[in-house]
């Protein structure tokens, strides 16, 4: 039980900058990065290794990305300090086999806890509960349709619903005139089934839910 008493300051101490670079990670992803290179970042500039690669770059486009880095840069430092101070209080005072123990002990703790964080399930969960709290506090800002694929002065995205009634019903969409007015059709909502990227002579059926982006007067003129 000494053995186990004399690492849980480490293990605080791993635990917690864990933490910390799994909700950065989460931030980095909320700012566009994909989660692959938003943890690679995260752990890269935590650590200090591997932060100059090519990816890096993108850490320089957006503010939130460099303030969250520079965060981690900064806790990395001091986490490196924790740790190595933690590990001198904890080492060294008793014998050579007990010092063993305790390292063995220490390493199939950590061990284990990142075997249970690896796991998809919970990963996507742990992410998720994170990402909302983020969102709910204001540290991230979601963005809009519009920031997002910086769309011009007009222009939009639209859903258009077909009725019985609808002139467009019967026709393919190159018959419908979207093509004609500049209008893209994304997909095509029919009852359980999605149709992604329709094409031209795709028909449209009644009942049917069309994902349009172009000017938005445009679309309306189908509604």
């Amino acid at each position: 039980m000494e053995i186990v008493s004399a690492v849980i300051p480490t293990l605080i101490i791993v635990v917690v900058f864990f933490f910390i670079v799994r909700v950065a990670t989460v931030i980095l992803k909320l700012t566009g990065l994909d989660e692959k290179t938003a943890r690679f970042q995260a752990v890269s500039a935590f650590t200090g290794t591997g932060f100059t690669t090519k990816e890096a770059e993108t850490i320089l486009t957006d503010d939130m990305r460099r303030r969250t880095v520079t965060v981690l840069m900064i806790m990395g430092k001091v986490g490196i300090i924790s740790v190595v101070g933690s590990l001198f209080f904890s080492f060294g005072k008793g014998t050579l086999e007990t010092d063993f123990e305790k390292a063995l002990i220490l390493f199939l703790i950590i061990y284990v806890f990142y075997k249970i964080t690896t796991l998809k399930r919970l990963n996507r969960a742990f992410n998720r509960f994170i990402e909302k709290r983020i969102i709910a506090r204001g540290i991230i800002k979601q963005k809009t349709l519009e920031e997002l694929f910086h769309l011009p002065k007009g222009y939009g995205i639209a859903q258009l619903t077909i009725t019985k009634d609808s002139e467009e019903k019967g026709l393919t969409l190159k018959e419908a005139g979207f093509i004609d007015k500049d209008i893209l059709v994304l997909s095509i909502e029919r009852k359980d089934q999605l149709v992604p990227f329709p094409h031209a002579d795709d028909v449209i059926q009644e009942s049917d839910r069309l994902l349009c982006y172009g000017l938005l007067k445009s679309i309306e003129s189908y509604a």
